[in-house]
């Protein structure tokens, strides 16, 4: 970080205690956010560039729930429930009216900090369930969606490369608009064709499939390798990519994985680039490998080579995985990974 006037800030805020979150929101909102409305700064980016400075002790992330802290409970010090109420309430919900329903009935009743968080999570469960019954599939608000069974009504069941079509609709709900056209170059079982088929509050979505080796009549046989994608230029508004196992490539040479990785993906990257519209979206199911050789991160690659290509980040989703691997405990060995991410960007204006 450049010694500037940011610089400045980020040492007095580094200077309050880790164990003062309001102190830290209310610097925030008051000392910070001015500076970076001046600047033309978003939140995201002013954390960022806090977060990096040398000795800084804050993570982005704490930054952003304390600003919500000071911004929800100015009046904190006036309030009747201890400081670590208030932090709970405004960092867990969203809600002004639930907020104050919660705060009545932790005082009424003399609920204990752990008593509060039990209702907040079961009050949560029951809305995940209601919006479940609603739209039709396991609908996520946070960025860790784990599925521990695949929807039986999507994709088909034994196909090699099937993925829970759940995670397909969380990503059409989250990054697609009403009305948009769909392409799925590596379709394997049609999962998101039938994610869009099968599920109401997708019936205007329109889909474009295709595959190397289709699966069903839905599926137009193409090698995004050899022809590129069959689509109209600036002709879809969201590309889903999960990238089949031929991408990766081991681990045994990681500069020789990566490398292999970065040539495949580039062309994929191309062809999703010229089918999309401007401000249109395209989300990558990839994971990292760990072997005796390092880490193949791929996600880093995917992300270096969209953000190169005038993309914006708007998605970073983890997929917790199940790994069947054995571990021998009286031998070390390199990590089981067990972790994928769905990386979303959006194609900027030209």
């Amino acid at each position: 970080m450049k010694n500037d006037a940011l610089q400045k800030l980020a040492e007095k805020l580094n200077s309050l205690s880790v164990d003062s979150f309001w102190d830290v929101g209310k610097f925030i909102v008051e000392k910070i956010l001015p500076y970076a409305k001046s600047t033309k700064l978003s939140e995201e980016e002013l954390y960022k560039l806090l977060s990096s400075y040398p000795g800084f002790k804050f993570q982005a992330s704490l930054l952003k729930q304390c600003q919500a802290y000071f911004t929800y409970y100015p009046d904190m010090k006036k309030r009747k429930l201890p400081e670590n109420f208030y932090f709970e309430l405004a960092t867990k919900v969203s809600d002004d009216r639930k907020r104050g329903e919660y705060e009545k009935a932790a005082i009424q009743n003399k609920w204990t900090i752990a008593e509060l968080r039990k209702r907040i999570r079961e009050d949560t469960l029951t809305e995940r369930e209601a919006e479940r019954t609603r739209f039709g599939f396991d609908l996520k608000n946070t960025n860790v969606w784990n599925f521990e069974v695949a929807d039986p009504r999507f994709g088909k069941p034994g196909h090699k490369g099937r993925i829970a079509g759940q995670i397909v609709a969380n990503a059409i709900y989250h990054f697609s608009d009403p009305g948009a056209v769909i392409v799925d170059p590596f379709a394997e079982s049609g999962t998101l064709g039938d994610v869009v088929d099968k599920l109401t509050i997708f019936g205007d979505r329109r889909y474009k499939l295709y595959d190397s080796n289709p699966s069903d009549d839905r599926i137009k046989q193409n090698n995004i390798f050899l022809t590129g994608i069959p689509a109209e230029t600036n002709s879809a508004d969201y590309v889903f990519l999960d990238l089949p196992d031929e991408f990766y490539s081991g681990t045994e040479d990681i500069a020789v994985a990566e490398s292999n990785f970065r040539m495949k993906f580039k062309t994929v990257f191309r062809e999703s680039s010229r089918i999309l519209r401007s401000r249109g979206r395209v989300s990558v199911l990839v994971s990292a490998q760990i072997g005796e050789g390092g880490v193949a991160d791929y996600p880093f690659e995917v992300q270096r080579i969209f953000v190169e290509g005038n993309y914006r980040t708007v998605g970073r989703v983890y997929l917790p995985e199940r790994s069947n691997k054995r571990f021998n405990y009286y031998e070390r060995k390199p990590l089981v990974p067990e972790m994928a991410e769905l990386l979303t960007f959006e194609k900027k204006s030209e």
